[in-house]
């Protein structure tokens, strides 16, 4: 049974939230919210709601109810993120305690859950947790369904690089887009010194390398329906160099 037909029943699907809710209340913090927001692609929605981290941070009686409203826009877009959420090493636990039943979606190794998060992550960070998540993913799920973790993670941390540094960028950038304008404007990324000429074209590389990745995640991963998937060598390809550019441009910025 997937996620999807599992809350095509409406009793389950509004235990399944509320227990959510009751999880993400009880364990979440703020660096939670932020790292949750990069490896799942939410991370505008989280970081531009208007009283999601606010309430959170003020301990506010409406920070329940901001949980909500998220966790129903998740749901909306598609049962993936919540996914993400009943396999976070923060809830998966309490969710289990909760509703059982939900074992059959758990990924994640009960006993290795830890009970406390680093109190300080920064985007890259965020994105070797991702690394990590998806050598978990390669090795129970396959390296198709790494893809499409290692190409929202890669995405979040081109656009927290661009906010860092003052780039502006379009809500809507693609992570091809988000590299080019890195390239391009970014303070260490713009004069590479004296081999500038033949890093550049290794960088040009590096561009044609995303613009596939964006394509194949888009197409041949489990980020949309298709049933024409990338194959086990090419997921690894596709996964392998999401890798070298990121370990490249996180050595490069330090960041």
């Amino acid at each position: 049974m997937t996620l999807d037909e599992y809350t095509l029943d409406s009793k389950k699907r509004g235990a399944l939230i509320l227990a959510l809710r009751k999880a993400i209340v009880s364990e979440f913090t703020t660096e939670d919210w932020r790292e949750f927001g990069y490896l799942s692609g939410e991370s505008d929605f989280i970081q531009r709601h208007d009283r999601l981290l606010r309430s959170l941070h003020w301990r506010d009686p409406d920070y329940g109810d901001c949980v909500l409203q998220a966790l129903e826009r998740f749901s909306r877009e598609g049962w993936d993120v919540v996914d993400q959420l009943i396999n976070h090493p923060k809830l998966t636990s309490q969710l289990l305690a909760e509703i059982p039943n939900l074992s059959i979606f758990v990924r994640t190794n009960i006993q290795s859950v830890h009970t406390e998060a680093p109190s300080s992550l920064s985007s890259g960070d965020v994105v070797l947790l991702a690394l990590n998540d998806a050598e978990h993913l390669m090795r129970i799920s396959g390296p198709v369904s790494a893809v499409d973790r290692l190409h929202t993670a890669l995405h979040g941390y081109f656009r927290s690089l661009c906010i860092e540094s003052g780039i502006t960028v379009a809500d809507d950038a693609s992570l091809t887009a988000l590299f080019k304008v890195l390239r391009t404007a970014h303070p260490i990324l713009k004069d590479l010194g004296s081999y500038d000429n033949d890093l550049v074209r290794v960088l040009h590389g590096f561009a044609n390398a995303i613009d596939a990745i964006n394509s194949l995640r888009n197409n041949g991963s489990i980020a949309h329906p298709s049933d024409d998937l990338l194959g086990e060598p090419e997921a690894h390809l596709a996964a392998n160099a999401t890798r070298t550019i990121f370990n490249y441009i996180r050595a490069k910025v330090r960041h």
